[in-house]
C-alpha cells in the first residue's frame, strides 16, 4: 500500500498558526516550531508509517522540506571514502530557497549530529558553487531550467540528490518531494541511488508512494 504524508501547508496563515493543535505557538526564535516539525516527520519516518494529523495541525510547505532534508540522512549509507574523518560533516547544500535554507538554519542551529557527523547548511546560488564534498544537494523548482545540467555535474559523485519537480526522477534525481492535493509526497529513485553509491533505507522506502526502479521479490 502506498503511504503519504498528510501535511497540508498553511494558505494566508502566519507562520507557526500550524502548532496550535500542540498547544505551541512559535516565538520569535521559531525553535518551538522547528522541533514539533522535526518530531513528527522524524517519528513517522522511524516507525516506517505516515499517520494522518489533526486539521490544525498544518505545518507551511517550506517547513515539512526542511525538516525533511534534516531527517533524510539517517536513512543513508554513503560509501567507504565519503567523509575524511569520522567527525566529517554531513553537509547540506540548499539551491534556489531561501526559505527553506532558512528553517533548515534554524532547525541544526544548536547543533545536530547523525552517526558522529554534524550536520551543517551550505547555502548555494549558482551552479558552479556545488562541489564534491557536500552529501546532499536540495534543487528547487526556481532551478528547473538547470535541473538537467546539475544532475550531469554531480553525475557519479556519491551527493544524494532532491529534488521538488514532476520530471526529477525521470531527469536522474535520487529523492522527490511532489506536492499534490494538499500533501507531500515522497518518490526515490533507487536506479540513480546506485549510481552514486548510496544505499537507501528500507524504513524511509516504506513511506513512499513511489519507487522507481525497486527490484521485483
Amino acid at each position: 500500500m502506498n503511504r503519504i504524508f498528510n501535511l497540508q501547508p498553511a494558505i494566508g496563515g502566519r507562520p507557526g498558526h500550524w502548532l496550535a493543535g500542540f498547544g505551541i505557538l512559535r516565538q520569535r526564535s521559531g525553535r518551538s516550531g522547528w522541533f514539533v516539525c522535526l518530531l513528527m516527520v522524524g517519528m513517522n519516518l522511524a516507525l516506517g508509517t505516515l499517520a494522518a494529523m489533526a486539521e490544525d495541525v498544518v505545518p507551511l510547505d517550506y517547513q515539512v522540506k526542511a525538516a525533511y532534508l534534516v531527517n533524510f540522512p539517517k536513512y543513508m549509507d554513503w560509501p567507504a571514502g565519503a567523509f575524511a574523518d569520522t567527525n566529517s560533516p554531513i553537509t547540506v547544500a540548499i539551491l534556489g530557497d531561501a526559505d527553506v535554507a532558512n528553517e533548515f538554519a534554524g532547525m541544526v542551529e544548536g547543533g545536530k549530529t547523525i552517526g558522529g557527523h554534524p550536520i551543517v547548511l551550505k547555502r548555494i546560488t549558482k551552479e558552479e558553487e556545488i562541489s564534491n564534498n557536500i552529501q546532499v544537494l536540495f534543487i528547487a523548482t526556481s532551478e528547473r531550467p538547470r535541473i538537467a545540467a546539475i544532475l550531469e555535474k554531480v553525475k557519479g559523485s556519491s551527493i544524494l540528490t532532491v529534488g521538488e519537480s514532476d520530471d526529477f526522477l525521470e531527469k536522474g534525481g535520487i529523492i522527490n518531494l511532489v506536492h499534490r492535493d494538499r500533501k507531500i509526497r515522497l518518490q526515490v529513485n533507487l536506479s540513480a541511488a546506485g549510481k552514486a553509491h548510496l544505499k537507501i533505507s528500507s524504513r524511509l522506502l516504506v513511506v513512499a508512494e513511489v519507487v522507481k526502479d525497486k527490484p521485483e521479490r
